[in-house]
């Protein structure tokens, strides 16, 4: 067949077509899946904690708040404080002060209303100076062991639960950072509960005093002398010598301190001007008629405001109570301003 020279010839190409009719649509939700997850990772709040990685508590493990025993913010990271290992402060707490009891959701009953179990304020007094004697803020308290830490424990025993309360009367310096540190080193008193007491609600007050630190003392090595012959001691002649024996004279005889005269009156006192608030912090203070030998016409506990109206010797003359009707005389250590 003759094939003319000057015809356009045609070539027509076909492309393979696919094995399968829905790879299109498979590779697109492929995209439209990835580009969605980005989009929620992205709008996910994240702690910042996770950051780091440092310090977590796993996810998986509920959170325990210490001054309540409830689980809280469980499923999320959270980091936990830590006290931080060291040398243990020295801690005096005397015997804590029953403030009041309940038997419902207050502490609503005076001392006087409450069976104060012993075993409770000793387990109770016992915990706490553990976990003060290694806080980290126990340490500036230890250089001034004259300021004092009132600090109260609310006790829920139906609930499990303590409250850490500061007192009013406290004199160291950052008070809450020791509140705080209580609070996240308590843990939760599993030995309270079964304790046999009369009302399922009970506050009691501490007062704390920390150090001095003392400074471990250095031992020096032990000296070996060496052997010393002594020379033969030749023993002179005694010669008695008489004895005159000396007059006797009589020591002077010291009367007692009087009481100070001129003591102001009850009413007197009642009148004075106010030198300054205070607040009880001995156990018990005893309150007298007189300075030293007077006869006693009150106790007060722990934790009592009182008034300063006078100083004699020692004892400071205060008021107390409504419109400060009663007063007395006691010793100056028993109260701090």
């Amino acid at each position: 067949m003759a094939t003319d020279p000057g015809a356009a010839v045609k070539l027509r190409v076909e492309r393979a077509k696919s094995d399968s009719p829905r790879l299109p649509l498979t590779m697109l939700g492929v995209a439209l899946c990835g580009a969605l997850g980005y989009r929620g990772a992205l709008s996910v709040r994240w702690p910042r904690e996770m950051e780091s990685g440092a310090g977590l508590v796993s996810v998986l493990e509920p959170v325990i708040d210490v001054a309540t025993t409830d689980v809280v913010d469980a499923g999320r990271a959270v980091v936990l404080p830590v006290v931080a290992a060291g040398p243990r402060v020295p801690v005096r707490i005397p015997t804590g002060v029953l403030q009041g009891c309940g038997d419902g959701e207050e502490t609503n009953l005076a001392p006087s209303e409450c069976d104060a179990p012993a075993a409770l304020e000793a387990a109770l007094r016992t915990r706490l100076t553990e976990v003060l004697s290694q806080c980290p803020i126990a340490l500036d308290g230890a250089r001034d062991p004259s300021r004092t830490l009132s600090i109260g424990l609310r006790v829920d025993r139906p609930r499990h639960r303590m409250a850490v309360l500061l007192g009013r009367s406290s004199t160291v310096a950052d008070r809450l950072s020791y509140v705080a540190c209580v609070r996240e080193q308590l843990g939760p008193m599993d030995n309270l509960w079964p304790l046999a007491a009369a009302h399922p609600r009970y506050l009691y007050y501490f007062v704390a005093r920390f150090g001095p630190l003392v400074a471990t003392p250095v031992v020096a090595a032990p000296v070996v002398a060496a052997p010393v012959v002594a020379a033969p001691v030749v023993a002179a002649p005694v010669v008695a010598t008489p004895v005159v024996a000396a007059p006797v004279v009589a020591a002077p005889v010291v009367a007692a301190t009087p009481e100070p005269a001129g003591l102001p009156t009850v009413l007197e006192l009642q009148r004075m001007r106010s030198l300054g608030a205070a607040t009880v912090t001995w156990g018990v203070a005893i309150i007298r008629d007189a300075p030293r030998t007077g006869a006693i016409v009150g106790r007060l506990v722990q934790g009592t405001a009182v008034e300063m109206v006078d100083r004699r010797s020692g004892w400071y003359a205060i008021r107390w109570g409504h419109g400060g009707t009663s007063v007395g005389w006691t010793f100056r250590d028993a109260i701090g301003q």
